[in-house]
């Protein structure tokens, strides 16, 4: 790192901070207020290297880092590897949040050569974590951020140089304040034995911290061993109380110590009331407590408790569909105005009609949750989809508990739409396996579905071919034509590829102009020419782009499993030597390596 003054470093600081604020304003400015609204935080990369700071906001998929000039962050660095790390987009259900995970080398198993660094402690992998530095050399350095889209720049850290940050404990201390890292998680490290800490952190990885509910953890001895940010808001008291505390209080003397049973009980504490899920998870030697506070819906209860009428008042207001049903035959005999709402049906059309009946699809499993319900009161949630009159079904969050009413026990069903959630998620999965340009699978899907063919090659002795693929003269195009031809061009390409393909081979787009099949079953070297000459002639027919006739080829580098390797490293690297050879030779052919 540099060698500043005092002065120097704030100077520098403040440029930088400066910097980071413009790149934040610039992104909100890039986005829609719908697309803002659903964005929780920003991901920020500042790298580096010799006297080069840079700023690289995150939101794709996948980020390749090394030295290589074609990578997604090149990394000026000569000690760095070519390919020396990668970095993946991956999406939290539960919390709705992205996060990203660092690999070490590329997703093909290729490692750096000086291996992934991050807080001077060597990994494999690792999620990575606000405040996290990566050394990728002596020279070349990056920190991670996630800020909160409403935070200002100077809320959330008190400096930027990667190493003062690092060597001054003051700063460090008030920088941990400030943001998001993983010694905020409130571990009592007097209560973890050495053993138990790289499985507890990894336990913690999944943005349980940034849960606005209390979470809380014990192990089997009855010690505090984890709590949240909320825990610790809610209960000033907790580490002082122990085991005395209302909410950890006869945790180890209760019944319920089953695997992956759930105890609900309700706890009161300075005029609050809290609903308490514990589950008791000995399979971990801990005890799992999440407080919801209940104290407003107490106090409705309270008060309106001999006025159904007014009870029934609130309850309408409930966005979220409630439906009630006898425990013995599940005859609906109870719906609010949200149900009506949501399935389109009267209140009349529900009232004596079997719960089952509203299920779009059979859930053998329902019934018999209902049936562990109503004999151990263990409630659950579930989601499904539920049929709306005259339309399509619609997808369901929906939570079933045993509750008393009018001097009955009931089950009572309470569900949500969750139709724009689902959609969504689909939407990212889409998008984490298929390249956005031509539709075909991403790099990382046809790794997988490359290691799992592999697999059951071996299990049945048969053959499977690799081909790489490139357009010729691709760059002459582009150059020419401009990047809206190239595009058209490649889309193009893509779809005719497809179509010469079968159905049960893989086709993926492997970067630029570059293309990778997988077949999987090749009786014979003769059938595997086939189907290369149907590709080769295919794509010499010209290309009409945007009123541009253009005229290409493809040149075609094939290996062959077992003959040319084993795993997936060897085939591909084999495949792309035997398509470099036919560029070689002039382009518009194949070559296969020796099938001997």
């Amino acid at each position: 790192m540099k060698n500043q003054s005092s002065s120097g470093f704030d100077n520098e600081d403040e440029q930088l901070k400066c910097s980071l604020q413009k790149v934040l304003d610039s992104q909100k400015n890039n986005l829609t207020e719908e697309e803002l609204d659903k964005i929780h935080y920003f991901y920020l990369l500042i790298i580096e290297d010799g006297n080069n700071q840079r700023i690289i906001y995150l939101q794709d998929e996948i980020y390749e880092i090394g030295r290589r000039h074609d990578a997604e962050i090149v990394i000026y660095d000569q000690s760095v590897s070519r390919h020396h790390a990668t970095i993946v987009k991956e999406y939290n259900q539960e919390e709705n949040l992205f996060f990203y995970k660092i690999f070490d080398g590329n997703l093909s198993g290729n490692l750096s050569t000086n291996g992934l660094i991050i807080n001077d402690k060597k990994y494999d992998n690792k999620y990575l974590e606000h405040g996290d530095l990566i050394k990728f050399s002596e020279e070349a350095k990056a920190r991670y951020f996630v800020i909160d889209k409403n935070s200002k720049i100077t809320d959330i850290f008190t400096t930027i140089d990667l190493e003062k940050t690092l060597d001054k404990d003051n700063k460090q201390e008030d920088y941990d304040k400030r943001t998001l890292t993983k010694d905020n998680y409130n571990i009592d490290k007097i209560y973890l034995d050495k053993d138990n800490i790289i499985d507890y952190i990894s336990k913690l990885s999944s943005f349980a911290e940034l849960s606005p509910y209390p979470i809380i953890e014990i192990n089997l001895q009855g010690k505090l061993t984890y709590y949240n940010q909320a825990a610790s808001l809610c209960f000033p008291n907790l580490i002082e109380e122990k085991m005395t505390h209302v909410v950890l209080s006869n945790l180890l003397k209760a019944d319920h110590k089953i695997q992956g049973n759930l105890f609900v009980r309700e706890v009161h504490y300075h005029h609050k009331t809290f609903e308490q899920y514990i589950h008791y998870l000995p399979e971990l030697k801990l005890i799992r407590s999440y407080l919801f506070d209940f104290t407003e819906r107490k106090q409705i209860e309270a008060k309106f408790k001999d006025s159904e009428a007014k009870y029934r008042a609130v309850i309408e207001q409930i966005s979220e569909g409630i439906i009630l049903f006898t425990v013995d035959d599940f005859i609906i005999i109870e719906a609010n105005i949200a149900t009506t709402t949501i399935l389109k049906y009267s209140f009349g059309e529900l009232i004596h009609k079997n719960i089952e009946e509203l299920l779009a699809n059979k859930h053998p499993e329902f019934k018999h949750k209902l049936t562990q319900l109503k004999e151990k009161k263990i409630s659950f949630k579930k989601e499904l989809k539920l049929k709306v009159k005259r339309c399509e079904p619609v997808d369901v969050e929906l939570s079933v508990s045993l509750i008393n009413y009018q001097n009955k026990l009931v089950f009572c069903a309470v569900f949500s739409n969750i139709s724009d959630r689902k959609k969504l998620e689909n939407q990212l999965k889409y998008q984490a396996y298929h390249d956005s340009l031509t539709g075909l699978y991403k790099r990382n899907f046809f790794i997988n579905c490359l290691s799992q063919t592999i697999a059951n090659a071996k299990r049945k002795n048969i053959l499977v071919a690799i081909l790489f693929f490139d357009v010729d003269y691709f760059k002459q195009i582009n150059d020419n034509h401009g990047h809206d031809i190239g595009d058209c061009l490649l889309k193009q390409f893509s779809r005719r590829l497809k179509h010469c393909l079968r159905e049960s081979d893989c086709l993926a787009r492997w970067g630029g102009d570059e293309f990778i099949a997988l077949l999987p079953d090749i009786a014979s070297k003769d059938d595997l020419i086939v189907i290369i000459d149907r590709i080769i002639k295919s794509v010499t027919n010209p290309f009409v782009c945007h009123g541009v006739t253009l005229q290409t080829s493809t040149s075609i580098g094939v290996a062959i499993y077992p003959h040319h390797g084993e795993d997936i490293d060897s085939l591909i690297k084999k495949a792309d030597q035997a398509l470099y050879i036919t560029k070689a030779k002039g382009r518009n052919g194949y070559t296969i390596c020796d099938f001997e």
